[in-house]
């Protein structure tokens, strides 16, 4: 049985939500402080359990918490706690906002729309394609670290655990090359050079929508002016 996809997945043109999202990211970088910060993660939790996405955003978390930790390890290293919990709160908010905006997010939907918008098809490819394969990428890490620990070798994320990382890189470097051949070869045969490309549907954004993204503009102008001492 599929996951059961939120409905208001179904209902934003991917503009939409890609400008909501490329709004809402620079609002967390916005900000430099520590409670600021603790509150929109909270608002983002809330948003996450609102549609019904907090599960596999908990599942997310085993990949996103590693990252998280390493960035407060350093920074608390390089500059203090206070700095350092800041960067890490930013960090998980990005994350997170990325994960509410993207996740479920058809690739090829996202690209056509861009499109027909006016992008060139060529940066529409490489994002539709980026997109596409870097899902794709974790499942292939999977299988390889699964492969390794069969034949007795840990590739979990601990220091002493180091040396065995070429174990990992290497299979994937080489499965990355075959991969770009595989993708060079079908783009050749299928014409990728071509003009005159047609869409298969036709994206519309809604007045519904541009009031959104108007009134998410408007907030972040007022955030942006009123706010000055959240991140000073």
């Amino acid at each position: 049985m599929g996951i059961r996809q939120p409905n208001f997945r179904w209902k934003l043109d991917p503009r939409t939500r890609l400008a909501l999202g490329a709004l809402g990211i620079v609002a967390v970088l916005m900000t430099g402080k520590t409670v600021p910060l603790a509150v929109a993660l909270g608002l983002l939790c809330a948003g996450l359990l609102l549609f019904r996405m907090a599960r596999p955003w908990i599942r997310s978390l085993k990949m996103l918490l590693p990252l998280v930790g390493l960035v407060f390890v350093i920074s608390i290293i390089s500059f203090d706690a206070d700095a350092a919990l800041m960067l890490s709160l930013r960090l998980l908010n990005l994350l997170t906002l990325s994960f509410l905006f993207f996740h479920g997010m058809d690739p090829e939907d996202l690209g056509q729309s861009l499109r027909q918008t006016g992008v060139p098809y060529e940066f529409c490819f490489i994002l539709t394609t980026s997109l596409r394969y870097v899902p794709f990428m974790g499942t292939r890490i999977r299988r390889i670290v699964d492969a390794q620990r069969s034949r007795g070798i840990d590739l979990r994320p601990r220091l002493r655990n180091a040396p065995h990382f070429a174990a990992l890189f290497m299979p994937l470097l080489v499965q990355s090359f075959v991969l770009s051949e595989q993708l060079a070869m079908a783009m050749e045969s299928r014409g990728f050079a071509r003009k005159g490309r047609t869409l298969r549907r036709v994206y519309r954004i809604s007045l519904r929508e541009y009031w959104a993204m108007g009134l998410a503009l408007g907030l972040l102008v007022v955030y942006g002016v009123w706010g000055k001492g959240l991140w000073g």
